[in-house]
């Protein structure tokens, strides 16, 4: 298999390549779309076996409309938009208007994908395949709405606490010998709410492996990522979405994946595009 980790900062864009055929993980921003098309273009790439959105957030569901109106795409994997995320996209707070325009975008993107794809909603979905490979999803749920509704919290009943990132999707690969994990948005924060309280530690102890090839969540901002997880997943070779400068100055991901694996190797998607072979790592 073949990852393409697209030249980006602040949002993802994945290609799966494997035996001729391709997919996608996440779309980018809309203003991405001739950038991506292009790459597909150049690899020769007119049909998808399917596009897996890991959450409904700008900088990844971006050009899904897009991209099933263009090319031939066999499935859409994604989770029902919750309209209750406290934060935008951009982690200023919510209001009821950008709630509202959001599901307002959601209806919009379901109506097309229905008319040129099949959708398929990853609520209850443990894995699939995409070839002989098997992607094993984690936090398919809907937690947002499962914990706004559960009156046991009562920190969080009825509260619009959390950003959408609460519902991103983590994936675990395995392939050719090595194990992928690709974070999608996954926050590691504590929360009184078990189903919120460091989920990417929790996805870390389920899975229970060392992870070849680690996409960063969230773009590796700060607490995304704690160092138990880290513990568990000592990355061997990391990519993060995001700019060098950023992380330097804002966020602790570079000590903490040192921390787990002083051997670990950094790549950022800031300058260039990245593919890694499993094959070849």
């Amino acid at each position: 298999m073949k990852l393409h980790f697209l030249k980006t900062k602040w949002s993802d864009i994945i290609i799966l390549e494997s035996n001729g055929e391709a997919a996608l993980i996440d779309t980018g921003f809309e203003e991405q779309y001739d950038q991506l098309a292009d790459y597909l273009h150049k690899l020769g790439i007119s049909r998808l076996s399917f596009i897996l959105l890991t959450h409904f957030h700008r900088d990844h569901y971006g050009n899904i409309a897009a991209l099933t109106e263009n090319f031939l795409v066999e499935r859409v994997y994604m989770k029902e938009y919750s309209g209750l995320d406290s934060t935008t996209a951009w982690g200023t707070e919510a209001v009821d208007a950008y709630r509202r325009s959001e599901l307002d975008k959601y209806r919009a993107i379901v109506d097309v994908i229905s008319e040129n794809s099949k959708l398929i909603p990853v609520e209850g979905i443990s894995s699939f395949f995409f070839g002989k490979y098997e992607l094993k999803l984690f936090s398919t749920e809907n937690s947002i709405r499962e914990i706004y509704e559960d009156k046991s919290c009562p920190d969080t009943y009825h509260n619009i606490a959390f950003s959408e990132n609460q519902n991103s999707l983590g994936i675990f690969i395995k392939a050719d010998g090595k194990n992928i994990f690709l974070g999608g948005d996954i926050m590691d924060i504590s929360s009184t709410h078990p189903r919120a309280d460091h989920v990417c530690c929790q996805i870390a102890r389920s899975i229970g492996e060392q992870i070849d090839i680690y996409k960063a969540p969230h773009h590796g901002t700060v607490h995304t990522a704690c160092e138990k997880a880290l513990e568990i997943f000592r990355p061997r070779t990391a990519i993060i979405t995001n700019e060098d400068t950023y992380l330097r100055e804002h966020s602790d991901v570079y000590d903490n994946l040192r921390k787990a694996n002083p051997e670990v190797k950094i790549l950022l998607t800031e300058n260039d595009d990245i593919v890694i072979d499993t094959e070849q790592v």
